[in-house]
């Protein structure tokens, strides 16, 4: 379960969201055909983005996912779709719970110990509507992202919540090579989580790898 580390007292737990908490995937890919299939007919596109190219766009800032999955697509129809995509995802956000097994119980033992923190790529309306789910915000002191502090890449969250946190120990709590970089570039250590979302080898430079995101307390406790 444990790849290495020794965990040092610890003051606040930051976590990524997608692949780590929660799991939109399937949300996503429906988003994604929907708003692809519009702009083909409207002969702003020419084919539907692969699942591989929509998996790789998680962890990415907003207009680095939509390169990725729109390459073709003229730069001036970027933001009418990108509306769309997002409009319909917080459409789907509503409808259900997102959270992976065993989540919501989790949070509700780690923020009794410890400060818990958002800490994604993803926009302010997207934290928010899965914050509003399971009752997941009621968990989290730091409700932050990109969004909420318009960054361009995460470890500027993570910073921010280094600001917030006045000099407490912070540890983050990510899936993929991108929570690992960010956690990095701010100075803190960093727990990876597998998913079926990561290529072999995103996690190596982790301070700690995990099987599962419910291993975390046990790890924590050692």
């Amino acid at each position: 379960m444990v790849k290495k580390m020794e965990l040092t007292p610890i003051d606040i737990i930051a976590f990524d969201l997608d692949g780590t908490l929660i799991d939109t995937s399937e949300a996503m890919l429906d988003v994604y055909h929907r708003v692809f299939e519009e702009a083909i007919e409207n002969g702003d596109a020419e084919e539907q983005p692969s699942k591989e190219n929509i998996y790789a766009t998680f962890g990415m800032i907003g207009d680095e996912a939509w390169k990725t999955v729109a390459p073709d697509m003229p730069e001036e129809k970027h933001d009418f779709y990108k509306q769309r995509h997002s409009d319909l995802l917080s459409e789907q956000m509503g409808k259900a719970s997102f959270a992976l097994p065993g989540i919501p119980k989790m949070l509700q033992e780690l923020c009794q110990t410890y400060e818990l923190a958002t800490a994604s790529n993803c926009g302010e309306k997207y934290l928010g509507s899965v914050l509003a789910q399971d009752g997941l915000g009621d968990c989290i002191t730091y409700k932050l992202c990109a969004g909420t502090i318009t960054a361009s890449r995460k470890s500027e969250v993570l910073n921010e919540l280094k600001r917030q946190g006045e000099g407490k120990r912070i540890v983050m709590v990510g899936d993929r090579k991108s929570d690992v970089e960010a956690a990095k570039e701010a100075g803190i250590p960093v727990i990876g989580v597998r998913s079926e979302f990561a290529e072999p080898g995103e996690l190596d430079e982790a301070d700690a790898v995990i099987d599962r995101i419910t291993d975390l307390p046990k790890l924590l406790n050692r």
